[in-house]
């Protein structure tokens, strides 16, 4: 294995790593459609993700049946930084689509990009080339130039938002890529084994993170705040109708592809496409808005430069890390 570019000399299995990658930009796209729709519908967001990761766990689980090593698994570091990892994910875009509309959101966390590289180099010892930098720091400029638009009396909040976000998605990315049960298995049922057992983690690590902060709200340790659900929203129908449909398809998909990408394309490569996913979540929400599906605010044209520039700059990395000695 080369590390001094992002990725490994083109064969038929990173080939397959660089599709599954798409399709994984697909499912988010469609997440984003499925977000709003349950947004709509009076569905808090906290709620809806961790059901549906109970969903998708349960049914991958059923599909394939725990294996041999459920214990050893479910106890790993690994699968537990994962679950962790993915709280943060989405407790920081949350967060942050709190002070910034979606468009604006969207390209923010793209500031994973360089922190990924960054998380590469410094903790992995790898040695991307000059234009793969060149790539990063272009995507950087272009999160850097949305951050000097925001108001200076949310900047912070803003700022920590995004941070998070893109530390978790480095961290969550490269745990997955030395998972020890995930770099061993070898065939698509085992996969789906590991899939579906690191996924029961992490809904068993959000569902005890949430009932703890709930309780630290109930008992005056916290203050109240909209991120965390109530109990009527534990048992909201809607919610849980929707999570079983997005549960037992997207998540499981989005599972299972950024698990078996990363292993392919290396974590680098893997967080790179995450910058076409603006463009894809475009053209799912446009045609879902057409037919009544969802509500969607016009389309901020003063970002498309920006989504153009960060693409470019993925597009580099991609370029310079096919080089090889």
């Amino acid at each position: 294995m080369n590390d001094r570019g992002l990725s490994k000399p083109a064969t038929a299995g990173t080939a397959g790593g660089w599709i599954e990658a798409g399709l994984f930009v697909l499912c988010i796209a469609l997440l984003s459609v499925a977000y709003a729709i349950a947004a709509a519908r009076g569905a808090h967001t906290v709620v809806f993700i961790l059901y549906s990761l109970l969903i998708s766990a349960a049914a991958l689980i059923a599909i394939t049946g725990p294996g041999r090593n459920l214990r050893a698994i479910m106890l790993d570091p690994g699968s537990w930084l994962i679950g962790i990892a993915n709280m943060a994910v989405e407790g920081g875009y949350a967060m942050l689509l709190g002070y910034v509309p979606p468009a604006d959101g969207s390209l923010m966390i793209r500031l994973s990009i360089p922190i990924t590289l960054l998380i590469g180099v410094i903790v992995f010892g790898r040695r991307p080339r000059g234009l793969v930098w060149a790539g990063a720091g272009l995507v950087g400029a272009v999160v850097a130039s949305l951050f000097a638009t925001v108001d200076g009396d949310i900047l912070m909040p803003v700022l920590a938002s995004a941070f998070t976000c893109g530390i978790a998605v480095g961290v969550r990315a490269f745990a997955s890529e030395f998972h020890k049960w995930n770099r061993a298995a070898s065939t698509i049922p085992e996969k789906i084994q590991v899939t579906a057992l690191v996924t029961l983690v992490t809904a068993f690590a959000g569902l005890a993170t949430v009932g703890a902060l709930m309780a630290a709200v109930q008992f005056g340790v916290l203050p109240a705040t909209p991120l965390l659900p109530t109990s009527a929203a534990l048992v909201h129908p809607p919610t849980i109708v929707l999570a079983l449909a997005v549960g037992g398809a997207l998540f499981t998909a989005m599972t299972y592809l950024s698990f078996s990408s990363v292993l392919k394309i290396r974590s680098e490569n893997f967080i790179a496409t995450s910058a076409f996913m603006p463009l894809a979540a475009l053209g799912v929400q446009t045609p879902a808005a057409a037919i009544g599906l969802i509500t969607l605010p016009p389309f901020d044209w003063r970002l498309l430069p920006a989504i153009l520039a960060a693409i470019a700059g993925v597009m580099m990395m991609i370029w310079g890390g096919r080089r090889v000695d």
